[in-house]
């Protein structure tokens, strides 16, 4: 099977960087994640050369290049089974657009913890354990012309933060490049809601399955489109919060309105009453919304 490992790292994303796999549509392949530099490193035996190599945050696993996606077309990544290392980490370097360093009084300062990933669990305490959740915090497409570096998110996916990128969701994702170039990383055992302290979620590596095809990419295609068995999502990114959810919701309703042949009016109203959204990280340069709706009101 092939494998996109860590030995090229990129840390930006766009047009420019050289692919460093090639699959054929359909094609199965594995994606091995690099954990960011953290506190897990002090008395690494490779530390030096991995803190040279770990030079910005949520490196990908070089660049996979899809073969026959061109421009104008839609990739799906589906996802496959996400199996994490037995090490991660959590860590609040002091500040973060969730918690400011400027909030007063009750200020936490620098914060840190690693952790053991073992039997599906995280180990937070010998009295606490979190059930493990896998997902891929990053997963993005080069835009046509613009570099951006992997802390970004945007209408080509990357930097999402959203949990709902787990095994057995399908992303999709505009190709705007000849091969799409593909980027993934940034592997989270678990993350709670507004990924608050910025380092996480528990951030660490492992290996994720993968596996791409192309379609036509609809005319109301605006932000990345997940789907799962049980509902249909937008994740859509801006900055305030409020921005992103009103682009969201404009891309849920066109893509009711599309796929499922709702009246847009009557979309509107029905999520009015069924609509789930929540801020999924509000840490990163823009913010990720996640609206879905169950499939059950699709019907």
């Amino acid at each position: 099977m092939k494998t996109a490992d860590t030995s090229t790292l990129y840390f930006e994303t766009g047009p420019n960087n050289e692919p460093t796999l090639r699959v054929r549509p359909g094609e199965r392949f594995k994606v091995i994640t690099q954990m960011n530099a953290g506190p897990w490193l002090r008395g690494h035996p490779e530390e030096a050369e991995l803190r040279r190599r770990l030079r910005g945050g949520n490196p990908s696993s070089g660049c996979i290049y899809i073969e026959g996606a061109k421009p104008g077309d839609m990739l799906t990544v589906h996802v496959g089974r996400i199996t994490p290392h037995e090490v991660g980490y959590t860590r609040f370097a002091g500040r973060t657009g969730a918690m400011p360093a400027w909030f007063g009084t009750s200020a936490l300062g620098a914060h840190e913890k690693i952790v053991k990933i073992r039997n599906g669990f995280v180990e937070w305490t010998p009295g606490l354990k979190i059930r493990a959740a896998p997902m891929l915090g990053f997963v993005g497409l080069a835009p046509e012309r613009e570099t951006h570096h992997n802390g970004w998110a945007g209408r080509w996916g990357g930097n999402l933060d959203m949990q709902e990128l787990c095994a057995g969701a399908k992303l999709h994702l505009p190709v705007e490049v000849e091969g799409a170039l593909l980027h993934v990383g940034d592997m989270h055992a678990v993350q709670g809601d507004g990924e608050i302290c910025g380092a996480g979620g528990i951030e660490t590596g492992g290996t994720a399955m993968l596996r791409c095809t192309l379609g036509p990419r609809p005319k109301s295609f605006s932000w990345p489109r997940i789907e799962n068995r049980t509902h249909i999502m937008i994740a859509a990114n801006d900055k305030p919060a409020e921005s992103a959810f009103r682009a969201g919701l404009e891309a849920l309703i066109r893509w009711m309105e599309d796929a499922f042949r709702f009246e847009r009016g009557a979309a509107f109203l029905l999520l009015g009453q069924v609509l789930e959204a929540r801020v999924t990280q509000f840490v990163n340069p823009t913010y990720t919304y996640c609206l879905k709706v169950h499939r059950r009101y699709l019907k």
